[in-house]
């Protein structure tokens, strides 16, 4: 692997130039690349998997049953998400946000997921881009995740300023006296831009540590091979076993990441969007358990 070959681990994490114009500017890298990879494979295998669920009109059982693992694996995924992280978040704004939801959920699952396919690798071995190859994952561009986190921002605060401008600002002042709103305001926008950066940061932060640490292990494997010659061999063993442990557990996180961010762009949603029911309708409802 190119990577042994490697004396930075943040060689195989930096994003690359693959057509420049002038020299700061990238029309086109790895990163876009990866980004383009992601989101034809995402449509591809939606619109695969939606084709296999698709009710049909002819009322048999035929037209109610799922055909394939991919299409139940999908179908389970987006009704648990629908049904049980969003619907109790969104009340009865559900169905409306659910298809973007969806979407952040599969493109940053697929996108990390990509990464760790060791492309660079293998495109390199080719000889595509002189030696370097065309791969990483684009999580790990704080670009990609910057992106990700402003267009959840503005969903999010566009979405409840048309609702309800008025109760938007009553929000700012986070039900407080009106004497110390001068204080709780400013905190309040403050907020507002915190949410999405620690959006971004979570996501950038997951999808590299993990990759700089298989790079660090790799080394560990160059550096015994070279060091101590047939000895070597035998005692990279060790790294490589903690390098296959680390990938296992780097489609754990993968996946946790894709649910982390989904469901607290939800929860930063529902917060301004869904407004509780009267006190009274609880005690309502209460009254009649015994």
């Amino acid at each position: 692997m190119l990577l042994l070959a490697a004396d930075n681990p943040l060689t195989h994490v930096v994003d690359k130039p693959l057509i420049k114009l002038g020299e700061n500017f990238w029309l086109v890298s790895d990163v876009t690349v990866m980004l383009a990879l992601g989101g034809a494979l995402m449509i591809f295998a939606m619109i695969r998997a939606a084709s296999r669920i698709r009710t049909g009109t002819t009322r048999s059982i035929a037209d109610y049953r799922t055909e394939g693992v991919w299409a139940n694996l999908v179908e389970s995924v987006c009704v648990y998400l629908r049904n049980d992280v969003f619907r109790p978040i969104l009340k009865e704004n559900t169905d409306r946000f659910t298809p973007v939801l969806w979407t952040f959920f599969w493109f940053i699952l697929i996108l990390n997921l990509l990464g760790l396919v060791p492309l660079r690798d293998i495109t390199g071995l080719l000889g595509i881009q002189h030696g370097h190859g065309i791969g990483g994952t684009a999580t790990q561009s704080i670009w990609v995740t910057a992106a990700l986190a402003v267009i959840a921002f503005l969903i999010i605060n566009l979405t409840a300023i048309f609702k309800d401008p008025v109760g938007y600002i009553k929000h700012l002042t986070a039900g407080t006296p009106p004497a110390i709103w001068i204080v709780m305001i400013p905190v309040e926008i403050m907020g507002t831009f915190v949410k999405p950066f620690a959006l971004a940061m979570r996501l950038f932060a997951n999808m590299t540590g993990g990759h700089v640490v298989v790079a660090v292990m790799l080394m560990f494997v160059k550096m015994l091979i070279d060091g101590l010659a047939g000895t070597g061999y035998v005692l990279s063993a060790l790294p490589i076993a903690t390098i296959i442990g680390i990938y296992f557990l780097e489609i754990l996180v993968a996946l946790i990441q894709a649910f982390v961010f989904t469901f607290l762009t939800c929860l930063f949603l529902g917060q301004l969007i869904v407004h509780e029911h009267h006190e009274h309708d609880h005690h309502d409802s209460s009254e009649v358990t015994i």
